[in-house]
């Protein structure tokens, strides 16, 4: 007997119904209770944290979602879920964050979203659950680290090198102070400099072999060489070869009583570097201009902004420069450039094609140094002969019409590095040491000191109020971070004192800290709370020579000079 009308429409609705109950979840709508907990998020960017965790909560009608990195943390109640899409934002306009995630069970995947136009960027992002682990801990695993460090305990200890030239007649030893210990479970060597003076280093990559122990050691203008140890009996033999394995040194090691006997400082050597890595940015990034709460960076001709203490570690484009024009500064819609010789000044408001406003020639070739300064634009370049560099004063207040106001020599032959001014003083680091000088009248400057410290070079310089901070280097690699009292400008005097081992290039100064661009060594993090007293409390080893260092917030943006000319931006935290 064929249904009734009415029961073959209850039949269909129950059967729609069950069909529907059969679908994959992600058609379903999903409410708060199936996403609330901790994510750990990844985002497809070289300069984003490897890693960013998530912790989603939600009370009856309110949202609260924290997004925390090494980079920074914030907490947002712009939440949506809607379907199976949760949305998140923060920050404000035009430096705002989308972040869209579409929920697929365990897992979550979408973008990262920020601009708008023709500066709107995605990026891919996918986020996990993080799993519930069992309390019970479970065994300790022997890894292979351990058994290299129980086979190499017979070299631990202070221990005296006595070296000769490999090949060669006899003469006066060279003497090397070493340290060979352990640090969470791995093997390290720490090393002074020959004859048991000056700074030392530390090696990291130690391996164990089958007689005994190799590593390698940053030999400077040697290059990259070889050390090998091998044990007899109460003294090691010790061969230092090049990378053609042919020996370069070879002699013995002595045992000594400890750390201090050798020049190794021993808390220095096994301390906890206190910084991590969390994000690189390419495109031959350089650091413009840094404030309370953003930071400027040029990639090119794209210029962009970030913001503090963002955990993703977003770069926010901002306006484009014609190709070639490097950035001096910013203040609100107005920006100014250097292009070759020429100081141009720009109307940004339209970020995609800036106006151009005015333009200053200045004398000789284009500037190595810019820094501006409230109206003020300083710029020192060679005056286009070979021995002699100015610095010129340019009146940038009138936007649409930059003028030279002075052009004041430089000594001849001395290259200029870094420039700073605070208030009306002018901060010269060159290879004579650190000019001084009153720029009260710019168009009449005067010289007031030039403090010539350890290192002749002064090649950075950081300024907090009459204190100077000078990055300073000799021929020979020797190097040091110094304190200056600059209060009385005629006759600046030194505070405070610590040499460094990779040849010091720059400085920031934050608060109570300072961090220096070490080259081959990464960078410094020192407290210099107590100028007399000058502490290393953290470091990092880069990859590649550390030539620029400036501070943001908790963050050090470092210079890198790569591989065929290649330069980039480490980001690198630093930890409590």
């Amino acid at each position: 007997m064929v249904a009734s009308l009415p029961l073959r429409s209850t039949l269909i609705s129950f059967l729609a119904v069950a069909m529907i109950a059969l679908l994959p979840d992600s058609l379903s709508a999903l409410g708060p209770s199936e996403i609330v907990g901790a994510w750990v998020m990844s985002v497809d960017s070289r300069l984003s944290p490897e890693s960013v965790d998530l912790e989603i909560d939600h009370q009856p009608d309110v949202w609260k979602v924290t997004l925390r990195s090494g980079a920074g943390a914030v907490t947002t109640d712009r939440v949506n879920l809607e379907e199976d899409v949760l949305s998140i934002r923060y920050g404000v306009k035009p430096l705002d964050v989308r972040v869209e995630l579409r929920v697929l069970g365990k897992s979550m995947s979408g973008s990262v979203v920020t601009g708008e136009g023709d500066t709107l960027r995605r990026q891919s992002i996918t986020a996990h659950r993080v799993p519930e682990f069992d309390a019970t801990p479970a065994p300790k695993q022997v890894v292979e680290s351990n058994k290299t460090v129980e086979q190499a305990r017979e070299f631990f200890g202070a221990w005296e090198l006595s070296l000769q030239r490999a090949n060669a007649e006899p003469t006066k030893a060279i003497r090397l102070g070493m340290v060979v210990t352990e640090s969470d479970e791995d093997l390290i060597v720490g090393h002074s400099e020959f004859e048991m003076k000056g700074p030392q280093k530390r090696v990291d990559q130690v391996q164990s072999t089958h007689e005994g122990l190799r590593w390698i050691l940053d030999g400077g203008m040697f290059g990259l060489l070889n050390v090998d140890l091998v044990s007899e009996s109460e003294k090691l033999r010790v061969k230092v070869s090049g990378s053609d394995q042919e020996a370069f040194l070879v002699g013995t090691a002595i045992r000594k009583p400890k750390a201090s006997d050798v020049g190794v400082d021993w808390e220095q050597l096994v301390q906890k570097p206190g910084t991590e890595l969390v994000g690189v940015i390419g495109g031959d990034a350089r650091v413009v201009e840094v404030d309370s709460d953003r930071i400027i960076i040029q990639q090119r001709e794209v210029v962009s902004r970030m913001f503090k203490d963002d955990p993703l570690l977003v770069l926010f484009e901002w306006f484009r420069l014609p190709e070639g024009s490097r950035l001096i500064a910013v203040e609100t819609d107005t920006a100014w450039s250097v292009t070759g010789a020429t100081i141009d000044s720009w109307d940004i408001r339209n970020s995609q094609t800036p106006l151009a406003l005015g333009s200053c020639k200045l004398p000789g070739n284009p500037p190595e140094l810019v820094h501006r300064s409230g109206q003020l634009v300083f710029a020192a370049n060679w005056n286009g002969h070979a021995d002699t560099q100015q610095l010129h004063v340019i009146d940038v207040s009138d936007p649409s019409s930059p003028m030279l106001l002075a052009s004041h020599s430089t000594p001849k032959g001395l290259s200029n590095y870094d420039l700073a001014v605070s208030g009306s003083t002018i901060y010269l680091a060159n290879a004579g040491g650190l000019r001084i000088a009153d720029a009260t009248n710019p168009q009449t400057l005067v010289m007031r000191s030039n403090f010539v410290g350890r290192g002749r070079w002064v090649r950075g310089v950081d300024v907090v109020g009459s204190t100077a901070y000078i990055a300073t280097s000799m021929h020979g690699g020797a190097s040091w971070l110094q304190i200056i009292d600059a209060s009385d400008p005629m006759t600046a005097v030194q505070t405070g004192l610590y040499r460094s081992t990779g040849g010091a290039q720059d400085v920031s100064v934050c608060g109570d800290l300072a961090v220096l661009a070490d080259r081959a060594a990464g960078i410094i993090v020192l407290d210099v709370s107590e100028p007399q007293n000058v502490r290393r409390v953290g470091y990092f080893r880069t990859k590649g020579r550390s030539n620029e260092v400036d501070i943001f917030g908790e963050l050090a943006f470092v210079a890198m000079d790569g591989d065929a000319g290649s330069r980039t931006l480490q980001v690198i935290r630093f930890m409590e």
